[in-house]
This record gives C-alpha cells, sequence and structure tokens, in this order.
C-alpha cells in the first residue's frame, strides 16, 4: 500500500538553506512527525486508530486525541459546577 503523507513543510533557514519534508500528525497527540527515509527513527503505528503515532511512551497507549479534549471540558464542567456548590 503506497499511502501519500497528509502534510509538507518546506523550512528556511537564516542563511537561506531551505529543507523539504513529508509530514505526518501524530493521531494520540498531535505532533508533528517529519518523515525523513532511512533516518532510523523509530515510529508507532496505533492498530484501533489506523494511523500514525509519534513514538514516544506517553503515545503508546490508545487515547486519541479528540478524548483527551473531552476529558479536559468534563473536568472543567465538574470544576465549575464544584465551584458553585461551595459558594452557596
Amino acid at each position: 500500500m503506497n499511502r501519500q503523507p497528509p502534510g509538507y513543510a518546506v523550512i528556511t533557514d537564516n542563511y537561506g538553506g531551505v529543507t523539504e519534508a513529508d509530514t505526518y500528525h501524530c493521531c494520540h497527540c498531535q505532533r508533528l512527525i517529519h518523515v525523513r527515509p532511512g533516518s532510523g527513527t523509530q515510529r508507532g503505528y496505533c492498530m484501533n486508530c489506523n494511523a500514525i503515532t509519534c513514538g514516544q511512551p506517553w503515545c503508546v497507549e490508545c487515547r486519541p486525541f479528540m478524548r483527551k479534549i473531552e476529558e479536559m471540558e468534563n473536568r472543567h464542567r465538574l470544576r465549575m459546577v464544584m465551584e458553585r456548590g461551595y459558594d452557596r
């Protein structure tokens, strides 16, 4: 299967040098990954999300990014309810 990367980056430095790379986002933390064939960098793959991960230890467990955002929103709602309850 030949999948095309969803992104492309062009990076220029102060001296006029240009670096180009295909990019992916980690499905668990949204970290931008520059594809460098032959670099030896280990990446992961989540079978539940069917997508590439960044390979960091905190992204081994399947916790999709949207689930993390929903958990943050739920904690915020709970905190707001608790603060209102203490004001009574």
